[in-house]
This record gives C-alpha cells, sequence and structure tokens, in this order.
C-alpha cells in the first residue's frame, strides 16, 4: 500500500522506519498531550489554537495546535508526549517548532535555552537524557534533537524538557510541528500516516452520511410531490 495526500507520497508499509515519515500520532491536535501533572506557582500548560500565534514572527510555519508550557522552573514545565515508541537501532530525529517568551531587549540572562528528550530508557540510565535540542531564544524557528539508539527498545513516558531548577525566560515556552523520523535531518512537518487515514476514513463516514441525508431528503420529496 502507498498512502499519497495532496498528491504528495507519504509513506508505503515499507517506508515506516525510513526518513520523512512521522512516527508520532496526534501531533496536530496534541489532545493526550500534557505537563506530567506539575501546576501551582504559575505552573501548567494550554492547548492552542495556532490562530491565537498569528501575528508572532515566523508564525506561517506552525501547522499544529500549539503547546504552551509555562512553569517557575524548567523542571516544571515538560511536554509529555502521551504514547509509546518502539525505535529499532539506528539514528533517529524529532523536531519541533518553538519558542520560549524572552524579551532580548531586557537584562534576562536567560534569554536561550536548551531542551532535552526523555523516555524511561532514561530513567534506568542515570536520568541520561536521549538527546538536546540546539538553542531556543523567542522567536519561532525549527528545533531538533538527533540520538542513535544502540539496540531496540520501546520508548515509554516520552517527555521533552530541560531538566535544570533554572528560572524560563519570560515564564513559558511554547511547542509545535512535533515529528520523531528516522535519520539525522528534521524533514518538513507532516502528521503520522495513521492520522491521516483516521481523518481520510472520518471524512468518508461524514461525507457518506450527508449523501445519505441528501438522498433520503429528494426521496422524501419526490414522494410528497
Amino acid at each position: 500500500m502507498v498512502l499519497f495526500f495532496n498528491g504528495v507520497k507519504l509513506a508505503k508499509n515499507a517506508d515506516t522506519l525510513s526518513g520523512g515519515v512521522n512516527l508520532l500520532v496526534n501531533t496536530d491536535q496534541m489532545t493526550q498531550f500534557n505537563n506530567l501533572g506539575n501546576k501551582g506557582d504559575s505552573t501548567g500548560y494550554s492547548i492552542d489554537d495556532k490562530a491565537r500565534y498569528a501575528d508572532d514572527l515566523n508564525a506561517k510555519e506552525i501547522k499544529t495546535n500549539v503547546f504552551h508550557a509555562f512553569g517557575s522552573t524548567f523542571k516544571k514545565a515538560p511536554v509529555a508526549l502521551a504514547q509509546d515508541v518502539y525505535l529499532p537501532a539506528g539514528t533517529w530525529t524529532l523536531s519541533f517548532f518553538g519558542r520560549n517568551n524572552g524579551n532580548k531587549s531586557s537584562n534576562d540572562t536567560l534569554k536561550t535555552n536548551t531542551v532535552s528528550l526523555f523516555s524511561d530508557w532514561s530513567d534506568s540510565h542515570d536520568n541520561a537524557p536521549l538527546g538536546t535540542s540546539d538553542l531556543m531564544d523567542n522567536v519561532w524557528k525549527l528545533h531538533k534533537i538527533t540520538f542513535t539508539t544502540n539496540q531496540g527498545f520501546l520508548h515509554r513516558n516520552i517527555r521533552i524538557l530541560n531538566n535544570t531548577d533554572n528560572g524560563i525566560a519570560g515564564g513559558s515556552l511554547y511547542f509545535a510541528n512535533f515529528k520523531l523520523e528516522a535519520g539525522s535531518q528534521a524533514t518538513t512537518y507532516c502528521p503520522s500516516y495513521q492520522d491521516i487515514l483516521a481523518e481520510i476514513k472520518a471524512i468518508k463516514t461524514t461525507m457518506g452520511g450527508v449523501i445519505a441525508k441528501t438522498i433520503r431528503h429528494l426521496f422524501t420529496y419526490m414522494e410528497v410531490a
């Protein structure tokens, strides 16, 4: 089977572990994403429509909802991806579009920050991250975390955070366009093809219902007439 979306080949069965295919589900709506229960002390999260950020620089590149994590320290502002992912041995890249809330005109010494990728693999390896991103600042940009696994592992409790007690620039971090793929390159965002198939199925169901209602309406109208 080959899957096309808007005329572009996204994947075939043999391609699922090749570069370009998003291995994460629900990255568009992020409905199950969370902050691991952190709350209090100006701490929490929201999942916002991208339209809320339409006036931001580079906002046109935001393709998904936006995960807004806020907290008094970085440790209190994680992003939990709420899914398990099996990764064979190889090189992998997690990319995302993101920024912090720093003000470059201020004297804030924490204008930039990194975030790291953790899973239960980290829990059994002295809390070592799988990898760490490049520097984030207050402008939306593409960032990536590239890492290598030496053996296959089912990664649970996958989360992204800066595991320090430092304060966050402006108190907030913003994330969109999450994509996990094979290889060392961050390619253009697309949803997983599981999500696309589910959406196609939903559209077919909706269209089928609309067509059926239309036919029933015409049939009833003709009988009455």
